[in-house]
């Protein structure tokens, strides 16, 4: 039913001329319910009526009556259950929405009053629609040349391709799931920006291309935008004209089939290629059809195409509209004590929609505080007034709303001020127990990375080219075994040159012990020391080239065999040489969490790695100092870690917020189990603040 709850006279109250506009287009549903949907053409806007109110149309169209109309259908089967009650309801609602010829439409009165205070520009800095062409056309004549494609065969087709392609797929989840190591790295942002786009508009396109296959029109296309986030749009309200349920299934669903195609045919791209940034583009069109079609689109408890699929499959009309008014009214006798007299939901609206109702609720209360949080966050200054705004519009006008009525209560008798306070007055107790009083406890988790402990970093001392790599990543080298062999030519030369004066000074000085002269005999011997020193430190230099192990162990190193005549300045990192029987790990714990460290260091902390079971180990050292440098750069979010930075110049990073670096010891059973440079997860057994002091802590740092 179309109309809301309210009183009305009876029979008398019934206006004796009253005509429906000659516009306006009844289209029958072939559900078997009788059920019809009217179309308004000035607006476009279509309206479901049931059985009985169908017939009072039908008959208000022939006798322009509405109390005539009315004694027509009290004369069918089940009329009686058609009030006179719910046919003035029915007729102030006709005449609200302008679809009778009365002269004057304000005469009747307004069944939707509207809060005059509120400026209709909040609303819209929220959602608003901008309208930018009319497709019609251009959707008839791609209809027509891709009919095969909207054809039921093409439909089976693809769902086998679909099947095939997640067998195809089963046994490589891990290694689909590896590709998103590095999700949130700078280049990936702009494919997701482009997938975004594709499949929004190839989702719009289906269901205006279904739409036009099945006969209906398309007459406008445009963005809608979320928090000023544009989404694409096409109008195919015209679907409603169609009588078979399964023809207007074929449009609401076909934006969502859209999107499945494309990510089916990513994921054939995935499993063919070999390239890495074609896998991680095709995994990211994947992952994003699957969410925007699984989370948002097939959601039912919001008005997307989940909702209206669920309202035609089951043949609930106005599914929202009975939802919402059960959750108020189990709302108003929960929190409020107020029992309706009459029944909530309509004898012949399953039972199933009171939980749709209240889950929906439920939903929205979420979802308009998420993009009240979301506007305060994106928009800095500007977002804070917008949340606030919001804030009036979502819940302070509904509270308005809700004290008048309280108000219309009262005057009739039927509300107790006293025990309304009451029962507020309890129900507050209880919220402010729970956020204030009721201790919130859970382990918090902090990131690390497996070290070598301790950590031998070679690094090279002299600048030269490379000349040789003698190991490779991974091997097992033995204390002083070369590693990498750089070349100085000039060093090399300086040598040579200095060997030859130290070799022209001892002729030298075997000359004069010969001729017996003993001050050419000192002054060649004074300068004899001198060059002998010059070659000790050259040669020193020289050996220096060979870049040697300085203890024994595994060689980790993720470039060493890509610097291969390569030029290296001094003190470059070329690789870690640890011993694998001897690892730990450096955490990164965030201040808050650092602050209860004197409640947890000596206790044994939770290890979490994924494909193995946790342990407990215990903290060796925490630093006292907190910093923004990032403790290891496979940590940072540019990298794929989970710790979020600020890029500086010289291609440097620093971490947005300071944190502390503590580190644990594994034993060797682990230290073997876990390779260096391996990202993990410590569970800190924090005790966290209550619900509202976090909130309030959130408050005070915005």
């Amino acid at each position: 039913m179309v109309h809301p709850e309210m009183s009305g006279d009876g029979v008398d109250s019934l206006p004796d001329y009253f005509p429906l506009r000659k516009d306006l287009k009844i289209w029958p549903r072939d559900d078997g319910t009788g059920r019809v949907n009217l179309e308004n053409p000035t607006n476009g806007r279509f309206y479901r009526f049931g059985k009985l109110e169908h017939q009072f149309l039908l008959a208000l169209q022939e006798t322009e009556s509405a109390w005539k109309s009315f004694e027509h259908c009290q004369r069918l089967k089940d009329g009686s259950s058609f009030s006179p009650q719910a046919c003035l309801r029915l007729c102030q609602w006709l005449a609200h929405h302008e679809l009778t010829e009365l002269e004057s439409q304000a005469k009747t009165p307004d069944l939707f009053p509207k809060h005059a205070f509120l400026p209709k520009t909040i609303s819209s800095a929220f959602f608003f629609k901008l309208p930018l062409c009319n497709p019609n056309r251009l959707l008839k004549h791609l209809a027509e040349k891709l009919s095969w494609m909207l054809s039921n065969t093409a439909l089976l087709v693809a769902f086998a391709v679909l099947i095939g392609t997640l067998i195809s797929t089963l046994g490589k989840w891990e290694e689909f799931i590896a590709g998103y190591d590095r999700l949130i790295s700078p280049w990936r942002f702009s494919v997701l920006a482009v997938a975004w786009v594709v499949l929004k508009f190839a989702h719009e396109l289906g269901h205006g291309l279904m739409c036009r296959k099945n006969g209906g029109e398309v007459e406008e296309a445009g963005l809608a935008f979320v928090l000023f986030m544009p989404l694409a749009y096409v109008d195919v309200t015209s679907s409603w004209r169609f009588a078979s349920r399964w023809q207007r299934l074929q449009v609401t669903l076909a934006g969502v089939v859209a999107e499945i195609l494309i990510a089916v045919l990513a994921l054939i791209v995935w499993n063919c290629s070999s390239s890495i940034v074609i896998r991680q583009a095709a995994a990211d069109v994947v992952i994003l059809a699957s969410i925007s079609s699984l989370v948002f689109n097939l959601n039912p408890l919001l008005k997307f195409d989940g909702y209206f699929a669920l309202a035609d499959l089951s043949g609930v009309d106005n599914l929202y509209v009975h939802g919402r008014t059960y959750a108020h009214s189990l709302g108003r006798r929960i929190f409020l004590g107020i029992r309706n007299h009459s029944r909530a939901l309509p004898a012949d609206v399953p039972g199933w929609v009171k939980t749709y109702g209240c889950a929906a609720a439920l939903y929205r209360t979420l979802t308009v505080g998420g993009l009240l949080i979301a506007a305060s966050t994106l928009f800095h200054g500007a977002g804070i007034l917008l949340a606030v705004a919001g804030f009036f519009l979502f819940v302070i006008a509904p509270l308005r709303s809700l004290g008048a009525s309280l108000a219309g209560l009262y005057r009739e008798g039927s509300l107790r001020p006293f025990r309304l306070f009451l029962r507020l007055g309890a129900l507050t107790a209880v919220v402010l127990g729970l956020l204030f009083i009721a201790p919130v406890g859970w382990n918090v988790t902090a990131p690390a990375i497996v070290q070598y402990s301790p950590p031998a970093i070679v690094r090279n001392q002299m600048a030269g080219f490379v000349e040789t790599v003698h190991v490779s990543d991974g091997d097992t080298v033995l204390s002083q075994q070369p590693l990498v062999t750089l070349r100085d030519d000039d060093l090399q030369l300086k040598l040579r040159r200095q060997k030859k004066q130290l070799a022209q000074v001892q002729q030298e000085i075997r000359s004069a012990q010969w001729r017996g002269q003993s001050s050419e005999l000192k002054d060649a011997m004074s300068r004899h020391e001198g060059l002998l020193a010059q070659v000790d430190e050259t040669q020193k230099q020289v050996d220096q080239l060979v870049i040697r192990a300085p203890r024994e162990g595994k060689v980790v190193s993720r470039r060493i065999e890509l610097i291969m005549g390569t030029y290296l300045k001094p003190g470059e990192e070329l690789a870690v040489i640890g011993n694998e029987r001897s690892k730990r790990l450096k955490v990164s714990i965030g201040q808050r969490e650092a602050r209860q460290a004197a409640n947890w260091r000596f206790n044994s902390l939770r290890i979490l790695v994924e494909g193995h079971p946790s342990w407990d180990a215990k903290l060796i050292r925490l630093e006292t100092r907190a910093g923004t440098s990032p403790p290891d750069d496979s940590m940072l979010v540019v990298n794929g870690g989970p710790l979020a930075v600020v890029h500086q110049a010289s291609d440097e990073f620093e971490l947005c917020h300071p944190r502390v670096n503590a580190y644990i010891q594994l034993d060797e059973l682990h230290s073997e189990m876990l390779r260096a440079g391996q990202r993990v997860v410590v569970a800190l057994p924090c005790k966290r603040p209550s619900l509202g002091r976090s909130l309030l802590s959130f408050i005070d740092e915005r």
